[in-house]
């Protein structure tokens, strides 16, 4: 695997920045355009682009889906699946396998209710819980959360972990990098190298978080 991909300045919206492991900087700026018009206001959207926002009710259509088959059918995700670039240069994935990994993302960005660029999901989840001196999420979930075996397993408990920073506060792009390169290792792509493989990125995000407060607190 080649070393992550800054993705370049780009006019609005699709400005992105952040580092990405396992989607490109152009689907980035695609999906992050299409969160944007399936979420926010038509107000908020006027800062990004002058493009209308999609109706309401496709979002709570998607959100209600229990599956990845099911979120495939639903009118949002083909809004995102026709927005995103063709695939020419990756050959080795198969079209079934991007549509699968790509309806996963969209389950999960779906619940956001606003984002922070540049956040990892990682470090959100680490970071304290008011006063507390413990994370937002715990050790012990956070441990789950990184060895979900299948698909199902892994939408379901991200979902959960959102709802536990109160769908906010992480990078939409990074969440979405986060998912693909998750699919990418499941099919067996693993990189060699442990630094870039998303067990690391994930804890050393979390722990990186977490260590700040903890000493503080000491």
């Amino acid at each position: 695997m080649s070393e992550p991909e800054l993705a370049p300045a780009a006019e609005a919206p699709s400005r992105v920045n952040e580092w990405l492991y396992a989607i490109k900087p152009r689907e980035a700026g695609a999906l992050r355009r299409w969160w944007q018009r399936l979420t926010l206001s038509a107000e908020a959207l006027k800062a990004h682009t002058d493009a209308p926002p999609w109706p309401k009710g496709i979002r709570a259509t998607l959100r209600r889906c229990d599956t990845i088959e099911a979120a495939m059918l639903t009118e949002a995700f083909r809004h995102l699946w026709s927005s995103l670039p063709a695939t020419d240069d990756q050959p080795e994935r198969p079209r079934d396998q991007r549509l699968q990994a790509w309806a996963s993302i969209a389950l999960v960005v779906a619940e956001l209710r606003e984002e922070q660029p540049n956040m990892p999901l990682g470090a959100g989840l680490g970071r304290q819980k008011r006063d507390t001196g413990k994370p937002c999420m715990s050790e012990l979930r956070f441990q789950q959360l990184m060895t979900s075996r299948t698909p199902e397993e892994l939408v379901q408990r991200l979902r959960r972990a959102l709802a536990l920073i109160d769908k906010r506060g992480v990078s939409v792009v990074h969440l979405a990098d986060n998912i693909a390169l998750w699919w990418r290792e499941y099919q067996g792509g693993s990189s060699p190298q442990p630094t870039r493989r998303l067990g690391f990125v994930w804890a050393n995000d979390y722990f990186g978080a977490t260590a700040g407060y903890r000493q503080d607190n000491q």
